[in-house]
């Protein structure tokens, strides 16, 4: 098995962008187009899938979501959603950080305090210690909050519920919403809020100067870009 470096300093070559948000806000239709222009100026760019990049973390999530497996306990939510998030750390984002890749993931360590902490009412301790035992040291350049009312959110997505946390009562939904603007108030430094009630071209053009703004500032793109 390939070993990689864990100096901070390595993994620094690339650029760990993630967003964030409840189901429906279109985070991977976002993640889509901002890969395509960022490669368009000659940038190499990784799409990061939560929990969906490695074959291991596939199998995971169809345990944890697909209903001939049964129900997990939130506990074993929490540890199935941990270990597919892991495999992506070790599979992926960090052999790309070390290539100076641009990676965008959709979802990482905040989801965890969004979704375990304020959806299903688990442990703070238990999870601080699975975000950073997930992590490896590997910390968000900048975090790309897609905020939007949960009903305006289901409304687009109502006929096609894929799993069952997407069926989850209204009132889940709204604990992870609140769950994630607490994140951001505990991190204003790293994770910005967008409106996702916003048409698509206006989020995207949002998160476009937000991106472009970091990769100036790490001397990746030139100011004219």
């Amino acid at each position: 098995m390939k070993s990689y470096n864990h100096n901070r300093r390595e993994r620094e070559s690339g650029v760990f962008i993630t967003f964030e948000g409840i189901h429906g806000v279109g985070k991977s239709t976002l993640i889509s187009a901002l890969a395509d222009k960022l490669s368009s100026l000659n940038l190499t760019v990784v799409e990061v899938a939560d929990q969906r990049s490695t074959r291991i973390g596939k199998a995971l999530r169809d345990i944890n979501l697909k209903s001939q497996f049964g129900v997990p306990s939130y506990l074993t939510e929490a540890l199935l959603i941990a270990a597919a998030r892991h495999q992506n750390v070790v599979e992926v984002i960090k052999p790309s950080l070390i290539s100076g890749d641009i990676i965008l993931c959709e979802r990482f360590n905040d989801a965890f305090f969004a979704f375990q902490r304020f959806g299903r009412g688990l442990s703070l301790n238990l999870l601080s210690s699975l975000a950073s035992a997930v992590a490896e040291g590997v910390e968000a350049d900048l975090t790309l909050l897609l905020d939007i009312d949960p009903q305006i959110a289901f409304s687009r997505i109502d006929n096609n519920l894929e799993h069952r946390i997407e069926r989850e009562p209204l009132a889940f939904h709204q604990r992870v919403r609140q769950g994630y603007l607490v994140q951001a108030r505990k991190h204003p430094d790293r994770i910005v809020i967008l409106d996702a009630s916003a048409k698509m071209n206006v989020v995207f053009q949002s998160a476009l100067t937000r991106i472009k703004g970091l990769l100036k500032r790490r001397q990746l793109l030139y100011a004219g870009f």
